[in-house]
């Protein structure tokens, strides 16, 4: 009866001890937090378990609990800090990111829009800039007015309407129409100055531009790189290797 007495004494600290066991055994995807919870409790099982064997006084137990209770709550803190520090960096990065992006897409669509022109890209900073804010693009326009009855070819046919040639901006017919300004959202205004300068560092992006050989043929190529990113790898659009004018973020 004694014997049966003092194993039932024992069973709350067992079970204590068994459920951090658990905690440590189920923690293996978990944070740090569930490895330290589950230590203390075991520990925590482990101290009632010599108190019930008169090894500790109630009084000593109650103080090591205090400490295991301390050590803890300050090893969860230190783990709930650092979480969130990297929930924060995240988002962030997330922030720039998105930023840059939107300015290597500018940097592109002008590239490209200079190589319609002139057959080639540029590895000149200002050169793009001038040619968004100053350079302009050939646009067909038909001169008149069609009549509801005929087509805009048949009215072109008997000459009631003809065609002229209109230079129309780049950056207006690239940028600033009303169209694109909506797709682009107000967090992304766009601006030729600021087009070429990254955000976080707020340095110009590293721009180059060239030929290389594709079958035999000079391609044009060029590269628009982040110089001094957020966080690598550092967001860039085209290539000096190869012949495209992809980003190398998910698109």
């Amino acid at each position: 009866m004694d014997f049966l007495r003092n194993l039932l004494r024992y069973i709350f600290p067992a079970l204590i001890v068994v459920l951090g066991l658990l905690l440590l055994i189920g923690s293996a995807d978990q944070s740090s937090v569930y490895k330290i919870a589950g230590a203390a409790i075991i520990v925590s099982g482990l101290l009632a378990g010599l108190m019930v064997a008169n090894i500790l006084s109630n009084k000593l137990n109650m103080i090591l609990q205090f400490v295991v209770l301390i050590g803890a709550a300050y090893f969860v803190y230190q783990d709930y800090n650092s979480v969130d520090a990297e929930i924060k960096f995240a988002r962030k990065k997330a922030k720039i990111n998105a930023a840059v992006i939107s300015r290597l897409k500018d940097i592109r669509t002008a590239q490209l829009t200079f190589r319609t022109k002139y057959g080639r890209y540029t590895g000149s900073i200002d050169t793009l800039v001038n040619f968004v804010k100053y350079d302009s693009l050939p646009e067909i326009r038909a001169v008149g007015e069609v009549p509801d009855s005929l087509t805009e070819s048949e009215a072109l046919e008997y000459g009631i309407i003809s065609r002229d040639t209109f230079y129309v901006s780049v950056a207006e017919v690239k940028f600033t129409a009303p169209h694109i300004i909506e797709k682009r959202g107000k967090n992304y205004s766009f601006d030729p100055d600021l087009m070429v300068i990254a955000p976080y560092s707020k340095k110009p992006f590293a721009l180059q531009a060239g030929f290389i050989d594709v079958s035999g043929l000079q391609k044009p190529v060029f590269e628009a790189k982040d110089p001094e990113p957020f966080a690598e790898p550092a967001l860039r659009v085209g290539s000096m290797t190869e012949a495209n004018t992809n980003g190398n973020w998910k698109e």
